[in-house]
């Protein structure tokens, strides 16, 4: 009786959890463009979606501290944005060279990953908080905008602290959740506390990276551009029909 009350806690490396992120982000994607708005199975997928983002977040700033050279990562994300910016507006319906309409979370994750570099190699408050500013400013016409920056700040300035960690992502969620009655439909405002869904499943973490390779490393960044392309494409044949 007692061996069951003390059960293994599951345990979920990083490729694990980062695949857990790119399933749920093509989920959403999928749902917005090709299911009905409303209904239970779009509201369901598009809850799932809200796991995409923390997670992502999380490992940008876990990765800023395992990285070995930080101008590389930044590098990675920068093109991957580039890489990604029209796929991502003509999937969408945006104009590809009205960048300060639309972009997609991946220059929100380059400006949070410089934010966080900032803090953590700056030693000036006015440096530190006009640099944050400046990066959550850029960051207003991409996917999950400033919240991205904030939280990407959160998990690394924290990371060593869960009882600081957990409740700042909470409260850059709760900025979230207010972002609605700036903009937002219905629908997304019961959406978006499912984000707080990514607490429990980013505290199965076990720390570890899992299988290593050069494949896999930019196979993450090379999947986000790649399944807009196929989304882009499966819409106009669908819509051709």
């Amino acid at each position: 009786m007692n061996s069951a009350l003390h059960l293994p806690r599951p345990a979920l490396s990083a490729n694990t959890l980062k695949l857990i992120a790119v399933l749920a982000m093509a989920a959403d994607h999928c749902t917005t463009l090709f299911l009905p708005p409303h209904g239970p199975l779009s509201f369901t997928l598009h809850a799932a979606g809200q796991l995409a983002a923390p997670i992502m977040c999380f490992f940008i700033a876990e990765g800023f501290q395992h990285t070995s050279n930080l101008r590389r990562y930044l590098g990675r994300l920068l093109l991957a944005a580039l890489l990604s910016h029209v796929p991502y507006t003509l999937c969408f319906n945006f104009h590809p060279l009205r960048v300060w309409t639309a972009t997609s979370i991946m220059w929100s994750l380059f400006l949070g990953l410089l934010a966080l570099a900032l803090w953590q190699r700056t030693q000036r408050p006015s440096l530190r908080l006009l640099g944050t500013a400046a990066c959550a400013l850029l960051a207003f016409s991409a996917n999950w905008n400033y919240i991205a920056v904030l939280w990407i700040l959160a998990f690394g300035l924290f990371r060593d602290s869960p009882r600081k960690k957990w409740p700042a992502f909470s409260a850059v969620s709760l900025l979230f959740f207010l972002q609605y009655f700036l903009h937002g439909s219905l629908t997304s405002l019961w959406l978006r506390p499912f984000v707080l869904l990514a607490i429990p499943v980013l505290q199965l973490y076990s720390g570890a990276l899992g299988r290593r390779s050069r494949a896999l490393q930019w196979g993450y960044y090379l999947f986000y551009p790649a399944h807009f392309i196929i989304l882009y494409i499966l819409r106009i044949l669908f819509t051709a029909h």
